[in-house]
């Protein structure tokens, strides 16, 4: 579909008709399109009773997305300084490999 050469528009290179060629050609012959890296569809006919089924949520495809969770700020701080603290620690530790290796004494901050 086009979204291969879509990478290739700019604003001195805009999108132009003939970059709809192959939706047009699809259009006209509208197949199910299965997405070959998960095991949903990129294109895919439903029946007005499906979509009624479904609460007439159009999102039938299942197109992958990732929810955000959001934390509330204590919970958010208090995740941040574990993650600070493991990171330091393997930085640490990595170093003091590092300064072992090279001989070179470590200062006792």
């Amino acid at each position: 579909m086009y979204l291969s050469i879509i990478h290739g528009i700019t604003k001195t290179k805009p999108m132009k008709g003939e970059h709809f060629d192959s939706v047009r050609e699809w259009w006209e012959n509208r197949t199910e399109i299965k997405d070959a890296d998960t095991d949903t569809f990129k294109s895919k006919c439903y029946t007005a009773a499906e979509i009624a089924e479904g609460n007439y949520n159009l999102d039938l495809c299942g197109y992958p997305h990732e929810e955000e969770e959001i934390l509330p700020p204590k919970e958010l701080i208090q995740q941040y300084q574990e993650k600070r603290s493991s990171l330091n620690a393997d930085i640490d530790r990595i170093l003091a490999k590092i300064t072992g290796i090279l001989g070179i004494e470590e200062d006792g901050e």
